[in-house]
């Protein structure tokens, strides 16, 4: 089961790495700075795919591993708040995909990218930080 942590563990990495490419060119086309063109929309499409990955392999540890049966933060909180940052992405890229012209999409994507980056970042246990 072990094996299972560690690929969740190393996963978050794409997901981050997925998260602040697709905040950063929606931003760049809320602000005028680029247009939102097809690396926008797939960087768009990664960060949704890789949050899609990291819950499904969330899901299997929660429900598999033993050794988090009695830390509340990691039973509830941690898979609730994971699960309302995927529905965050998500809700993000199909608004934006439905809006019209670059600012609209850029900006609709910052907003909910940015709420589901945030959601992530405060739902993961301070053990599990590198500092």
């Amino acid at each position: 089961m072990e094996w299972l942590v560690n690929i969740h563990n190393v996963w978050r990495y794409a997901v981050l790495i997925a998260a602040l490419g697709a905040l950063v060119l929606s931003l760049l086309a809320y602000l005028g700075n680029r247009e939102w063109d097809s690396l926008a929309d797939r960087f768009s499409l990664f960060f949704t795919i890789a949050m899609d990955i990291q819950v499904l392999i969330g899901i299997f540890v929660w429900i598999l591993a033993d050794y988090n049966k009695n830390d509340s933060f990691l039973r509830w909180i941690h898979p609730i708040a994971m699960l309302a940052a995927v529905g965050l992405a998500h809700v993000g890229r199909t608004r934006s995909e439905r809006a019209v012209g670059s600012k609209l999409k850029g900006g609709t994507a910052a907003l909910f990218f940015g709420a589901s980056l945030l959601v992530v970042l405060l739902a993961i246990p301070l053990a599990a930080w590198p500092i």
